[in-house]
């Protein structure tokens, strides 16, 4: 009995330690990732973070200089052209029963307010205490004449925005320069207000992409992160595969509505499959466009208030907006809200109020209705990011083969005539044009069904991946698995029975929690592109020296002439595949 009790007792210690060994391996893993620093550019935000934190900080890809008023103003959308195709859409909407032909219309008082609004504006609320950064951005910040994140609605500020549909934002009057600075300031803000990183020569960096990008500005960047804040290491990953690294899925369709752009590919085990991408130039932002003409339009809005589509501030309740009341079909449970947003008039906060409307379900259908879309982008098409091959125009890089991206397509990034980008726009291919946009369900349905094998289609369409931050949409999930069971029936992809949609509690975050999982591997320490491999200070080989050194007989002179011909030898070498561009190339998981 006693020999029972002690075996029982052995069993209980023993599993005991196995639970505190898994707990301390897993304390371990965590603290691996401490030294690196996650890093991903965005058109709306910037996310970063130390890889051993569950989530990134998050703050805006904004920076304002202070300026004279008259120098502040950008040119103004002119939304009226999408009315005709907004009423066209109300229409089939009603049609469909989506929307009620007669609306009820606001009875009494509202049942309910729900409050959207910009409560953490400083410049209202008095100014928190916040530690500055110890660099040199800390008396422009103190003296206003740079300011960041909400701070960029308090005042008369030229307010610039780096990346635009996932590229640079390059025109005639931003450069790649300018563009670079600004990153530059923006990158050391994060560092040293929201993560409080000092010295960043402790740190290694994993550098989150676009699948698609422009080569010479990822080098760039690159180049910005080890040279100016000086990273140790860096490394570089694609979003759609860390999305699925975060998602932990095999092979999975990541779909990623951003706020300017749209990017769907096919990932199978850590690889995008050729063929599958489709890129385009339009994103939540557009949506918030949308909503802003419909709100003025339905006059929902106080007639005090005039919303301004060249207003960062207006654009911002917009988007809060669309993420609280914003749905494909109609809710009758609503129809008596009303909604409190801010904005700044004159560096006043005034309040308004928005009332429940059809708007709210209209601009939302745009994703598969996409005329209005297209009605916006005709008028603002003085930039074309095209990757079909067919007009092709850049500044090429002596060192850099351009070499096919995948399945033929190629990447450019060009300034072309108005001519030649309305001509293309007419006669491109819609579907790979990125500045024509196409029904979601329609781009989805076309992705998967460029992969040839029936069995990984079928994997793939149970496995669609919802990132970006407009895969927030409160009903979306339910609206795209039934018209993709629709489209892939008119495609006659029997083999696809079921399609199933995953949409993470946060997919914003999704791509930036996947590329945490790397710092935990076993293979960490090859991954990374040392700063002096990307900068070329490589020392002379070890092994050789030391072989000479202890070879040596106590003949000075003889010793001398050897280590002045190996100095010779390896000056001559030619040694450019082990540092810079090429050597980039060989560490990268991806067609570069």
């Amino acid at each position: 009995m006693q020999e029972k009790a002690n075996q029982q007792l052995d069993n209980v210690q023993n599993t005991i330690k196995s639970l505190q060994d898994k707990i301390q391996n897993i304390e371990n893993l965590i603290e691996r990732g401490s030294d690196c620093i996650i890093i991903q550019y965005g058109s709306h935000s910037i996310k970063m973070n130390k890889a051993s934190e569950m989530l990134p900080k998050k703050f805006r890809n904004l920076i304002g200089y202070q300026v004279q008023s008259q120098q502040k103003q950008f040119q103004q959308t002119d939304l009226t052209v999408i009315d005709e195709s907004l009423l066209l859409l109300e229409q089939k909407l009603i049609s469909k029963s989506a929307l009620k032909a007669q609306p009820k219309s606001m009875r009494g008082k509202p049942r309910a307010k729900i409050e959207v609004d910009l409560r953490n504006i400083r410049g209202f609320l008095g100014r928190k205490e916040q530690k500055q950064p110890q660099c040199t951005l800390a008396q422009m910040i103190e003296d206003k004449s740079v300011v960041f994140e909400d701070d960029i609605f308090t005042g008369e500020y030229l307010v610039r925005q780096p990346i635009k549909h996932g590229f640079f934002n390059l025109t005639e009057n931003y450069n790649m320069q300018d563009v670079i600075e600004d990153l530059y300031k923006l990158t050391l803000y994060g560092l040293n207000c929201k993560l409080e990183v000092r010295n960043m020569s402790d740190y290694y960096c994993i550098l989150v992409i676009p699948d698609i990008f422009q080569r010479n500005q990822i080098k760039m960047l690159v180049d910005m992160l080890i040279r100016q804040l000086g990273f140790k290491g860096i490394y570089l990953h694609l979003e759609s595969v860390l999305s699925s690294f975060g998602a932990n899925l095999q092979q999975c369709c990541v779909v990623d509505i951003g706020y300017e752009k749209i990017n769907i590919t096919c990932v199978d085990d850590g690889v995008i499959l050729p063929g599958t991408y489709v890129r385009k130039n339009f994103g939540s932002k557009d949506i918030d466009l949308v909503l802003m003409r419909q709100v003025t339009k339905r006059n929902a809005c106080d007639q005090t208030v005039q919303l301004q589509s060249n207003n960062y501030g207006d654009l911002l309740q917009m988007e809060k907006l669309k993420e609280k009341a914003c749905q494909l079909k109609q809710k009758e449970d609503k129809l008596n809200y009303n909604y409190e947003l801010h904005c700044l008039r004159n560096q006043k906060e005034k309040r308004f109020c928005v009332q429940h409307n059809d708007g709210l379900y209209i601009s939302a259908n745009t994703l598969f209705e996409s005329e209005p879309f297209n009605e916006i982008r005709k008028q603002d098409m003085n930039e074309c990011f095209d990757f079909t091959g067919r007009l092709f125009e850049m500044q090429y890089d002596p060192e850099d083969n351009f070499e096919e991206l995948s399945g033929g397509i190629q990447l450019s990034w060009y300034w072309g005539s108005k001519e030649k980008e309305q001509q293309y726009f007419i006669e491109g291919n819609q579907m790979l044009n990125p500045n024509y946009m196409m029904p979601l369900d329609h781009m989805i349905a076309y992705s998967i069904a460029q992969v040839q094998d029936p069995e990984i289609r079928q994997k793939l369409a149970n496995n669609i991946l919802f990132t970006g931050g407009g895969a927030h949409l409160i009903d979306l999930v339910d609206e795209v698995q039934a018209l993709l069971i629709k489209k892939f029936q008119v495609m006659e992809l029997n083999e696809i029975e079921r399609v199933e949609i995953i949409r993470d509690v946060r997919p914003i975050y999704i791509a930036w929690v996947g590329a945490t999982v790397l710092p935990k591997t076993e293979s960490v320490s090859e991954l990374w592109i040392t700063a002096q491999r990307w900068l070329g200070n490589l020392e002379p080989q070890k092994d050789e020296l030391e072989d000479m050194i202890n070879q040596f007989d106590g003949d000075v002179q003889q010793l001398e002439k050897k280590l002045i011909a190996f100095a010779k030898k390896d000056k001559e070498k030619d040694r450019s595949c082990e540092y810079g561009l090429k050597h980039l190339k060989e560490k990268i998981p991806f067609i570069w």
